[in-house]
């Protein structure tokens, strides 16, 4: 995963190492947290989006594909689409 700046369009940094396939990415802007559906290993990878680095990396159901992140309760929702599952985590 990059980060771009949004001014210059262009990548700045290095990259950052999520997992397998990364597929679906949604912020929080309460906690500056970002969160990467890797469809490939079945996890979500979570990002301080102030350091660009990864702080943890979650096992979610088969084949993690959305995510979506409730500002208000601080959830994360993920959809699994291999599974036909929804995996609910505290964000």
């Amino acid at each position: 995963m990059s980060v771009i700046d949004p001014v210059t369009n262009t990548v700045t940094g290095s990259p950052i190492a999520v997992g397998s396939v990364p597929q679906g990415v949604a912020v929080n802007p309460a906690s500056d947290y970002v969160f990467v559906a890797n469809t490939g290993s079945d996890t979500v990878s979570v990002i301080n989006a102030n350091t660009n680095t990864v702080t943890a990396t979650i096992a979610v159901g088969d084949g993690p594909v959305g995510v979506a992140v409730d500002p208000l309760t601080g959830k994360v929702y993920v959809s699994n689409r291999s599974a036909g599952t929804v995996s609910v985590l505290s964000g």
